[in-house]
């Protein structure tokens, strides 16, 4: 009943450093900046390759959910963003359930809903389906299809949760959207256990994700923060170029060809830290296989 992951919003202190950084690191640029004061915010959107756009919110008023969360919990990823081509049937499955859905509206553009984080482990969550004749993604502006700018990103791929029970987790997000995990592993290097979920559109992904370590990241954050939005993956062409590329711009980052571990999964992987990314963990990953277009999903999961 989700068709697509398309867009992932992050809170910023400062917009235009926002911009600049993720100009910077990911050659992304703005396609569509927005005066969003209903919310007590401003946005500017940045395609990410293949209709998946990253959303950059500053709060403007001090008194927004947006702003307290902002002030509570620092620059953070804010909110996944899911097309759904199913409103119909999937609102009234999701209330059948007792999620806690807020702010059903319809505009001349699209139908859409909130889905409480405390409803999606943590995770502020928007169901949207466009209605717009033609523009398949308004969020981005009335001309995003005309750009011909091209982020170093090919699309965001995956978004990871981290939760405190994996297997309740598979369950809620299986019962509440009637997606199904394709694979279930442990990472042993950073202490994780790993289920991925594909979406309709067969071509995003949900990572739910429990910490089996103490003393890991993971366990910290989830310690400190609670279950949440954790890291952003995109799917990056080449990851040797990518390097070098960091390497010019002085990124803080590290790599799976550093790390003993991390091998024979058909992929590569780049990871920003996120104190240079404004709070927002990051993975670059380069598929090495011809014959999976996403191998953290498992063998079977495109057949």
């Amino acid at each position: 009943m989700l068709d697509r992951l398309r867009q992932v919003a992050f809170l910023v202190k400062d917009l235009e450093e926002g911009k600049e950084l993720y100009r910077r690191h990911l050659g992304m640029e703005t396609s569509h900046s927005e005066d969003l004061s209903s919310y007590g915010l401003k946005n500017t959107v940045l395609p990410a390759g293949n209709g998946t756009f990253i959303e950059l919110l500053q709060p403007i008023t001090p008194d927004s959910s947006a702003a307290r969360y902002l002030e509570r919990r620092g620059e953070a990823p804010y909110m996944l963003i899911f097309e759904t081509r199913e409103y119909d049937r999937l609102i009234p499955h999701l209330k059948s359930l007792g999620v806690r859905l807020t702010e059903e509206l319809a505009t001349e553009d699209y139908r859409h809903c909130f889905i409480h984080p405390s409803s999606a482990n943590g995770a502020l969550l928007e169901i949207l389906e466009v209605t717009h004749p033609s523009n398949p993604w308004p969020s981005a502006g009335p001309d995003w299809q005309s750009l011909t700018h091209q982020p170093l990103t090919k699309q965001i791929r995956q978004m990871a949760v981290l939760v405190r029970d994996l297997d309740a987790a598979v369950e809620r997000w299986q019962e509440m959207f009637g997606i199904t995990a394709t694979k279930r592993f442990h990472v042993s290097f950073t202490d994780l256990e790993i289920a991925v979920l594909p979406l309709a559109g067969k071509d995003t992904f949900i990572e739910l994700a429990q910490p089996t370590g103490g003393n890991v990241p993971s366990a910290r954050f989830l310690e400190r923060y609670g279950e949440g939005i954790y890291l952003t993956i995109y799917e990056i062409e080449n990851s040797l170029e990518m390097e070098d590329y960091l390497k010019g711009k002085e990124a803080r980052y590290t790599s799976s060809r550093v790390t003993s571990n991390y091998v024979n999964l058909g992929f590569n992987s780049i990871w920003l830290h996120p104190a240079g990314m404004k709070g927002a963990f990051t993975q670059l990953s380069e598929v090495l296989v011809d014959d999976n277009p996403w191998p953290p999903a498992g063998d079977t999961w495109h057949l």
